[in-house]
């Protein structure tokens, strides 16, 4: 075997897929028209690979699956609880600076748990929303703290935004770690 035949033998696999530059294939082409060896080579490779046989899963693989996913979802069921706990104790306008801790810290590990920017966003605004519009925009805990809707609205949504900056600063937090953590 010459040193064209070593070369042609690793071009082969490129070269039945169609991803060689045009004068790599003619040389390839007329490689194999004057090398028998080669030519046999190249007529074995197209030989097409048998396709797998067909995995189904057993009773005991889909018991598994299910106890992991009835996991998951107890975790992301604590996950949206202390979200709408913290959410209902660190009120900004309750004169309570501790939202500043909890929720950087929520945005970290929900960060870290989900390696999502958006749930991690989601876990620490939605319920924070919901409990500032019951507090500000609704008597539903006694009298209107606000003069009008839009005084209201305008207290809810600043409220938010204070505590998704926190919750911005946890996520960089938990990015920071995993590359920490992925580059060791």
């Amino acid at each position: 075997m010459n040193k064209d035949c070593a070369i042609l033998q690793d071009l082969l696999p490129l070269y039945e897929e169609k991803l060689l530059h045009p004068d790599t294939e003619d040389f390839i082409e007329e490689h194999l028209k004057s090398c028998q060896e080669c030519r046999q080579i190249a007529k074995k490779s197209h030989i097409p690979l048998p396709l797998p046989a067909e995995v189904k899963p057993s009773g005991s693989s889909k018991k598994m699956i299910r106890k992991i996913t009835l996991r998951l979802t107890t975790v992301q069921i604590f996950f949206v609880a202390i979200a709408f706990m913290l959410a209902m104790s660190t009120t900004v306008m309750n004169d309570n600076a501790g939202f500043i801790l909890t929720y950087t810290i929520l945005g970290a590990v929900t960060y870290l748990f989900y390696r999502s920017v958006l749930v991690a966003v989601l876990l620490a605004g939605v319920p924070t929303f919901i409990w500032n519009c019951l507090i500000y925009m609704t008597d539903l805990f006694g009298d209107f703290p606000i003069g009008s809707f839009t005084d209201g609205l305008s207290l809810v949504f600043f409220s938010l935004i204070l505590n998704l900056v926190f919750t911005f600063i946890g996520i960089a937090i938990g990015f920071c770690i995993l590359k920490l953590t992925e580059g060791n």
